[in-house]
């Protein structure tokens, strides 16, 4: 009798935890309906490529018949009969200036993000397709992300056996990939630099909330402090900046060792340190937002657990989302890693200028979760 007792009165102050209940019970139901949204259903298309057919141009030796009919047919099967691809551009080069002008604009595309392969159809693609002759098939890839690689090398497969199959040949392709685009040479640290991009705003993020979001709802002294001339807004202020010349020590201390264990960087060492000052901005800001949004130290730490699982599931940096529904991409492009990601990736692998609209959001988030914070705090009630 006397455990059944404790049984229900257990119970009972479950019951009366409705912050609790609410975090257990309705928050993953929300974070599965809006994981459902952003995963999309059905097939769609997951990689984009460019073709640069040189099958005009003239053969000789042991392709002297100067076909090119099929060339077309392949290009045509990337654009409009698979599930896995879209064609975003395709160039003929009949002369070997008009082949490098299309690789070079194919090259940009690939180094901006604008599409994941090159395919090139060499000059003797159809005359090997006539002959039954294994006709090749070269492509370059998009080596800056190391997941995608095996992926597409997958997915390749499909426009061929379609293009097999309605020209009835009997030869498989033979494919060439001469080497990855902006990929981690094989004498650098090739597993850590792959893993950077993610692997640090990740760190920075979750240290950073962690560091603030206790900040405010765990301080004693700050209601006796209202008290005194001292102001809300002076209170979130020297908050931030206390914690932002922290997170500085801590990025500086973070470049430092990457550097140390092979860093590997086509861009600026500059930029690359700028980025992480950001990141780790953004993490204050939100964790300031917590704290001030929490009554408690419980429910600080409750919330703090969920907006990082929201953080890493949601961005779309570990699992492709779909960002077409109306909202969904303002949502993503809210969340710090779906813009810290792209930004390390396109510094460190690809040279590049930090991509301005990733720069935007990034900063943007942070305004956004210092500005709730200073209003949730200007109107919460602080016992004395």
């Amino acid at each position: 009798m006397y455990l059944g007792g404790l049984v229900r009165k257990e119970f009972g102050r479950i019951r009366s935890n409705k912050r609790t209940l609410l975090l257990l019970f309705v928050i993953p139901i929300i974070l599965i309906v809006v994981f459902g949204l952003t995963t999309g259903v059905g097939i769609t298309k997951l990689f984009t490529s460019a073709i640069i057919t040189c099958d005009d141009m003239p053969t000789y030796d042991d392709f002297p018949n100067n076909s090119s009919k099929y060339d077309d047919t392949f290009i045509s099967i990337m654009q409009y009969n698979t599930s896995s691809w879209d064609l975003y551009r395709y160039y003929n080069a009949t002369n070997s200036e008009e082949y490098d002008n299309a690789y070079h604009n194919c090259y940009n595309f690939l180094k901006n993000g604008d599409i994941h392969i090159i395919i090139i159809l060499p000059a003797n693609f159809s005359e090997s397709v006539e002959n039954k002759i294994s006709p090749v098939l070269i492509y370059y890839i998009d080596g800056s992300d190391l997941a995608a690689i095996t992926a597409i090398e997958v997915a390749i497969q499909e426009p061929i056996a379609l293009f097999r199959a309605e020209t009835d040949m009997i030869a498989n392709f033979t494919m060439m990939v001469p080497y990855l685009e902006f990929d981690v040479p094989f004498w650098e640290s090739a597993i850590l630099n792959y893993a950077i991009p993610i692997i640090l705003p990740i760190i920075i993020l979750g240290t950073t909330i962690n560091l603030t979001s206790l900040s405010i709802v765990a301080e004693g002294p700050l209601p006796r402090m209202l008290v005194t001339p001292t102001a809300k807004r002076e209170i979130i202020l020297s908050k931030l900046i206390a914690n932002s010349v922290i997170m500085m020590l801590q990025s500086t201390e973070i470049f430092i060792m990457i550097s140390f264990f092979g860093l590997y960087s086509l861009g600026s060492l500059f930029y690359f340190f700028l980025v992480l000052l950001m990141i780790g901005f953004c993490g204050i800001c939100i964790g300031l937002f917590i704290s001030t949004l929490s009554p408690t130290e419980q429910s600080a730490n409750q919330m703090y657990l969920i907006m990082f699982i929201m953080i890493i599931l949601f961005s779309g940096s570990v699992l492709p989302l779909n960002a077409d529904l109306q909202g969904v991409q303002i949502f993503i492009n809210l969340l710090p890693l779906s813009n810290a990601v792209p930004l390390i990736t396109d510094i460190t692998l690809k040279g590049l200028f930090p991509n301005l609209e990733n720069l935007f959001w990034l900063n943007l988030s942070s305004l956004i979760y210092i500005i709730l914070a200073y209003i949730i705090y200007m109107f919460k009630k602080l016992e004395v």
